[in-house]
């Protein structure tokens, strides 16, 4: 703190009263020496008497807060002069507030603490402003924020980067220009959202971004805050993954299909082979069958991701779907020696639903392979069916063991399974569930899992209830 004062037994009683306070104290004798001292070591407070030889109180008050360093130094001025016009005229000077003289300890101690918190209050705001322009100013990302009007008031150089403008020139203009395609997602009000879009360079390249945009209001105005990031690398890793992944599938498949078809012939020779033989066929049959469905579940999965999966959706009933898919996996039921029950009532047969009549039995399928895999012998998995209000509720349950909590989500990631030794010696790709998902999703459905470990799991799908074509 810095007291000025031309009087120096006024100085010594102000400097011993803000002493006990905790401040530590410098002195000036006249308003030359206040600034000879600011300029070497900037105080946090400033008790400044206004009737002073030479430069008084009123100019030294206008100088400090004239210059950057004094600009938020709280000044408080001191004067013996009665009347309200000293006090305006202190205020006109930019002083923050007035003390008469002789000061009263008690009102000095109060409003000194007020100041500190204030001090408190505006340090720790300068700390979260440095804080975020060093995160803006070194992130990776572009940062954006638009006024009200939806231009550009503050950009970081990331932004710069990625449009391919200066700084200057990116400030002031429309958001809409710079982001045509981000103008719907501004206009609606709610949490943060994520687009996907692309930025037009001036030299008419485009760059792939994720936009995050969320905002806020200040001062009673809504500013919308945008952050870009360029996925270019990401987008050409994924274009690359499925077009290797199509030509893998493709050279797998062909060969695949002549090998089951070979088997097929092998075994439909009944009288030429041994016990042996046929069982050493119907091995490599099914195994076949296993690679060929893998396959084909990582070519769906390819083309789901890059949103060329093709639907082909009709009407159907629900008991009619539901019956086929249940006679559909009899046997393979059988084979794990699991029972299934299919519980739905007469009037929830008699629902319609609008969907993809192969892609809904693929869906059921891999719910229903996966209950009978972990179900052991002798118990039974349950298909049942419900309508709740608008929606088609189909609820698969087995009596397995469950499914780990750490694991529930990861559940229906595309390559995971759990690591229970008993879900490995099942096998799989650990695509199931991933496509599974992604077709549910795409028929405008939901699901959901329950699980207990060591009582079972129940996979819930639900569908819009459709109409009659």
């Amino acid at each position: 703190m810095l007291i000025v004062d031309d009087i120096a037994i006024t100085r010594m009683q102000l400097a011993a009263q803000v002493r006990e306070l905790g401040f530590r104290i410098s002195e000036a004798a006249n308003g030359e020496a206040a600034l000879a001292c600011m300029a070497e070591q900037t105080p946090d407070i400033v008790l400044l008497d206004l009737l002073m030889p030479g430069m008084d109180g009123f100019t030294v008050s206008r100088i400090i807060k004239g210059r950057d360093y004094g600009r938020w130094i709280p000044i408080v001025v001191l004067s013996g002069l009665e009347g309200e016009e000293h006090l305006l005229k202190a205020l006109e000077a930019h002083a923050d507030d007035f003390l008469h003289k002789p000061v009263n300890p008690a009102i000095l101690s109060n409003k000194l603490g007020n100041l500190r918190r204030v001090l408190t209050l505006q340090a720790q705001h300068n700390s979260l402003l440095s804080r975020s322009q060093a995160i803006s100013r070194n992130s990776f990302d572009a940062i954006l924020l638009a006024d009200p009007s939806l231009r550009i008031c503050e950009a970081n150089p990331a932004a710069a980067i990625l449009f391919g403008q200066s700084l200057g020139e990116l400030l002031g203009q429309p958001l809409s220009a710079l982001l045509p395609d981000l103008q719907p997602a501004c206009t609606s009000s709610g949490p943060a959202t994520l687009v996907k879009l692309d930025v037009l360079r001036p030299d008419a390249s485009l760059i792939p971004v994720e936009a995050g945009l969320g905002s806020f209001a200040q001062d009673g105005a809504s500013y919308l805050l945008i952050t870009l990031r360029d996925i270019s690398e990401r987008v050409r890793a994924d274009q690359l993954k499925q077009q290797f992944i199509a030509t893998l599938s493709h050279e797998l498949r062909t060969p695949l299909t002549s090998i089951i078809g070979a088997l097929k012939m092998l075994q439909a020779d009944t009288a030429s082979l041994t016990p042996q033989q046929h069982q050493l066929l119907a091995m490599a049959d099914r195994n076949s069958g296993r690679l060929l469905g893998m396959v084909n579940e990582l070519l769906d999965l390819n083309r789901s991701q890059a949103g060329k999966l093709q639907l082909v959706r009709h009407a159907a009933q629900l008991g009619d779907l539901l019956d086929e898919a249940v006679a559909s996996h009899l046997g393979y039921a059988q084979r794990h020696a699991v029972n299934l029950e299919l519980d739905c009532s007469a009037p929830v047969r008699l629902q319609w639903l609008n969907t993809d009549h192969g892609r809904f039995l693929q869906i059921m399928a891999n719910l229903l392979s996966n209950a009978c895999k972990f179900s052991a012998a002798g118990d039974t998995v349950t298909i049942r069916a419900a309508r709740e209000g608008t929606q088609l509720s189909i609820a698969v349950s087995d009596h397995g063991p469950g499914i780990p909590a750490d694991f529930l989500p990861r559940l229906f990631e595309p390559f995971t399974q759990a690591d229970g030794s008993d879900s490995r010696r099942q096998g799989g790709s650990g695509l199931g569930l991933a496509i599974t998902r992604q077709l549910v999703e795409a028929l405008e459905g939901q699901i959901q899992v329950s699980t207990t470990p060591g009582e079972g799991s129940t996979f819930t799908l639900y569908f819009p209830v459709g109409a009659p074509a």
